[in-house]
C-alpha cells in the first residue's frame, strides 16, 4: 500500500542556489517516488542534477513560506553524498539520486534511490497543531481548485487543534496561512 510522507525537498538551481519545496513523497514497499506537478522548478532541478534532497522537518512555518511564498531565513548545509544541500534544522534527512523516471504530461514520477539518510536530533513526537497547519498549507495550494466553502469548513475543523495545541510557530504559520486564504478571497470578491 502507498502512503505519503510530507516533506521539504532541497534541489540545487541553476545558479547554484537551493530550491525548498514542500513535497509528498510517496512510499511503496520501501520505493521512494516523488510526483511534482508540471510546469516546476524543482522537477526541473531534479531532471537536470539527477539528485536532492529530502528534509524531515518539524518547523511548519518552512512548509508554509513555501506555500505563501515568504521569504523567511533558512540555514543549509552541504550533503555529504551528492552535489546539495540539506535544512540545517531538519530533523533528519535523505540524499536521493534519480533511478527511473515514468513520465506523464502533467506529474512524472520519479523513482528515487536513497543513498545517504542521517538522523540530526531528537524527534518529540507529533503534535496536531502541526497537522492542521500542513492540511491548511495544502488547502491553501489549491485556492481556486477547492470550493472557498469547503475550505471554510476544513479551516473551522482544523481551528480546533491550533486552539488545543499550538505553540508559536505553528500560531505564527497558521495566520501567514489564513491571511494568506483571506487575501486570495477578497480579490476574488
Amino acid at each position: 500500500m502507498t502512503y505519503v510522507r510530507e516533506t521539504v525537498v532541497t534541489t540545487k538551481n541553476l545558479d547554484n542556489s537551493i530550491k525548498v519545496s514542500p513535497l509528498g513523497i510517496y512510499i511503496d514497499k520501501n520505493i521512494l517516488k516523488i510526483k511534482p506537478f508540471k510546469p516546476s522548478v524543482s522537477l526541473d532541478n531534479i531532471l537536470r542534477n539527477k539528485s536532492g534532497v529530502i528534509n524531515y522537518i518539524d518547523d511548519v512555518r518552512i512548509f508554509a513560506s513555501c506555500i505563501i511564498k515568504k521569504r523567511i531565513n533558512i540555514d543549509f548545509i552541504e550533503t555529504n553524498t551528492i552535489d546539495c544541500f540539506r535544512i540545517k534544522d531538519a530533523v533528519s534527512h535523505t540524499e536521493f539520486v534519480v533511478e527511473n523516471i515514468d513520465e506523464d504530461s502533467k506529474r512524472p514520477t520519479i523513482i528515487c534511490k536513497p543513498v545517504n539518510e542521517e538522523i540530526h536530533r531528537m524527534y518529540y513526537g507529533f503534535n496536531r497543531a502541526k497537522s492542521a497547519v500542513i492540511e491548511l498549507c495544502i488547502l491553501a495550494s489549491r485556492l481556486g481548485i477547492i470550493d472557498n466553502k469547503k475550505i471554510d469548513e476544513e479551516i473551522k475543523y482544523l481551528q480546533i487543534a491550533i486552539n488545543k495545541t499550538a505553540g508559536s510557530n505553528e500560531a505564527e504559520a497558521w495566520e501567514w496561512l489564513l491571511d494568506y486564504i483571506n487575501k486570495y478571497k477578497d480579490s476574488i470578491k
